[in-house]
């Protein structure tokens, strides 16, 4: 099932996402139980999101 969703509203999708996901890496680098291995999980997936969004975003800048 393929829901109907264009390029514009899923990249704007993703980048509130990575958004997200930043506060996120802002806020746990504040507690004082925050072990490093869920920090470089976090930092992780937001360069993996990072990436993919780049990915997604340069054939739009090309047109």
């Amino acid at each position: 099932m393929c829901l109907p969703i264009d390029d514009a509203a899923m990249l704007c999708w993703l980048k509130s996402q990575k958004s997200v996901l930043e506060a996120w890496r802002n806020e746990l680098t504040c507690r004082p139980d925050t072990t490093d291995s869920l920090i470089d999980r976090v930092e992780q997936h937001y360069n993996w999101l990072s990436d993919e969004i780049q990915r997604l975003d340069m054939p739009r800048r090309a047109a």
